[in-house]
């Protein structure tokens, strides 16, 4: 799955990006954006996203149970974003069956991949794990992928990069069972 920022005024996205990015592949595109209304579901929909990111601290707890049932509505993906064990919880009581979570904390931006791994290794094994952010080397992804992860988002590292597809082709290669 390809993550495409939506959101304008913190990360300088746009909508129109999901459009940009499904004219040049046909992989799952997911709709980055600190969704607090459902017309940003509309418009995930609209320009192309197969995902949409749902973050915990951003909604109640019965707008995240709508909005995740409204997600599903429009045939599109709820990726339930948590930090702690409480938001993990908040989001397996929603109904959420694809929860990633994020090594960043929102509220210091400060990184913790071990309390990460331990939030998505508690995750029941019928839900779908990712870990989110801090992902940036080769050694990362084959910590990541010993681990419950079902996928990890990298992005940071790539979006740094001026030619990114030998650090992408990398990335791909350590997950690979006994890769270097």
């Amino acid at each position: 799955m390809i993550s495409v920022l939506c959101d304008g005024p913190f990360f300088d996205g746009a909508y129109t990006h999901l459009l940009e990015a499904r004219s040049g592949c046909d992989i799952p595109l997911l709709c980055k954006e600190f969704v607090i209304d459902e017309c940003q579901l509309d418009a995930a929909q609209a320009y192309g996203a197969s995902a949409v990111l749902l973050i915990v601290r951003c909604l109640q707890p019965q707008e995240l149970s709508t909005f995740i049932s409204a997600s599903v509505a429009r045939g599109l993906l709820p990726l339930v974003e948590v930090f702690n064990p409480h938001e993990a919880q908040q989001a397996l009581d929603a109904g959420a069956t694809c929860i990633g979570v994020n090594a960043r904390d929102l509220n210091t931006l400060k990184m913790n991949s071990a309390n990460a791994a331990a939030i998505v290794d508690s995750l029941p094994p019928s839900i779908t794990a990712m870990h989110l952010s801090g992902v940036k080397t080769p050694a990362d992804v084959r910590k990541v992928a010993q681990g419950r992860s079902d996928a990890a988002l990298i992005g940071e590292v790539l979006m740094r990069e001026d030619h990114p597809l030998p650090l992408l082709t990398q990335l791909v290669a350590a997950t690979e069972p006994n890769s270097p």
